[in-house]
C-alpha cells in the first residue's frame, strides 16, 4: 500500500514561500501598530493642547512657565509645566517634591508617549520662549508671555514630543533658537537650503549620565518616532502630525519679537 508524503524540495518550497510573505508583511504590520501608536501619541497633544488654552483663559491669556520655585532662598518647591496643567487634566503619576508638596513631574497618563523608549518625564514639552523659566535659582526675569504677543497663533508650534535626554531625567521644554535648528545665522530664513536640526529623528545615545547631561541633545527637540512623523501643538491649540522636514524654523518655531522678555531678542536676528 503505496504512501503520499511531501518531499523535501516541497517542504523547502513552503518554507521560503512562508519566510518571503514575513518578511514583506512584518514591515506592514510595525508601521500599523507605529500609526496607532501615533495616533494615541497626538490624542495625549490635543488633551494637552486644550489643558493649555483652559489654563490661559484662567490666568489673563498668558502662558504657564516651564518651571519655577515659590520659596526664593530654599530652592525645595519647584514646579513644572506638567504640574500646572494636571488641574485641567488630572491624569499622569504624581509625587513629592523637595519642599513635600504633591506635583507632576510628567510621567504616566497622557504625559506619556506610547512610542517613548521609557517613562522618562517630560517627554512632551512646551516653547522655551513661550513658557520659559519662572523664578528660579538661575534666573530671576519672570516676565511672563501674552498670548496676544504672538504673531502667529495658527502656525506657531508651541508644544513637541521630544526625544529621551541621556540622564535618568529630561528638559520640561524644547529649545527654538535659531542656531539649534538651522546651520545659518542671519539672512532670509525663508529661503535657507540647507535647514538641520528640523529633520533630527533619533534619540540620543542613551547612557546614564545624570550629573552632566546633554544641553541641546535629543531631549530637547522634537522626535519623528512614528513612522518619520511627530504629533505638536500650535499656539491657538490645535494639534496636529507633521511629516519629518515639515518643520520650518521661521514659520513655525520662531514666536516674533516677545516685548515682556526683551533679554532674550539677542538671540534672534529679526
Amino acid at each position: 500500500m503505496s504512501r503520499r508524503a511531501f518531499t523535501l524540495i516541497e517542504l523547502l518550497v513552503v518554507i521560503a514561500i512562508i519566510a518571503i510573505l514575513a518578511a514583506i508583511l512584518f514591515p506592514v504590520f510595525s508601521q500599523a501598530r507605529e500609526k496607532a501608536r501615533g495616533t494615541s501619541c497626538l490624542s495625549n497633544l490635543k488633551q494637552l493642547g486644550t489643558a493649555t488654552m483652559m489654563y490661559i483663559q484662567d490666568y489673563d491669556e498668558t502662558y504657564p512657565y516651564a518651571q519655577y520655585f515659590n520659596d526664593p532662598g530654599r530652592w525645595q518647591d519647584q514646579h513644572i509645566w506638567h504640574s500646572v496643567i494636571w488641574p485641567y487634566i488630572r491624569t499622569g503619576d504624581r509625587s513629592q517634591n523637595a519642599a513635600g508638596q504633591t506635583v507632576s513631574w510628567g510621567t504616566g497618563g497622557i504625559f506619556r508617549c506610547p512610542s517613548f523608549p521609557d517613562n522618562q518625564n517630560c517627554q512632551y514639552g512646551p516653547h522655551w520662549d513661550i513658557s520659559h523659566d519662572g523664578l528660579c535659582p538661575w534666573n530671576t526675569d519672570i516676565a511672563v508671555v501674552p498670548l496676544a504677543a504672538l504673531r502667529t497663533p495658527a502656525e506657531t508650534i508651541y508644544i513637541v514630543e521630544k526625544g529621551r535626554n541621556n540622564a535618568t531625567w529630561n528638559w520640561p521644554f524644547f529649545l527654538p533658537w535659531e542656531w539649534d535648528w538651522v546651520d545659518w545665522i542671519g539672512g532670509d530664513p525663508p529661503t535657507n537650503p540647507n535647514p538641520q536640526k528640523r529633520d533630527l529623528d533619533k534619540d540620543c545615545d542613551y547612557t546614564d549620565t545624570t550629573n552632566s547631561p546633554t544641553w541641546a541633545g535629543c531631549g530637547l527637540f522634537p522626535r519623528y518616532r512614528h513612522n518619520r512623523v511627530t504629533n505638536v501643538v500650535f499656539v491657538d491649540g490645535h494639534a496636529k502630525a507633521m511629516a519629518r522636514g515639515s518643520i520650518d524654523w521661521y514659520r513655525n518655531i520662531y514666536p516674533g519679537r516677545l516685548p515682556t522678555w526683551p533679554t532674550r531678542e539677542s538671540w534672534y536676528p529679526y
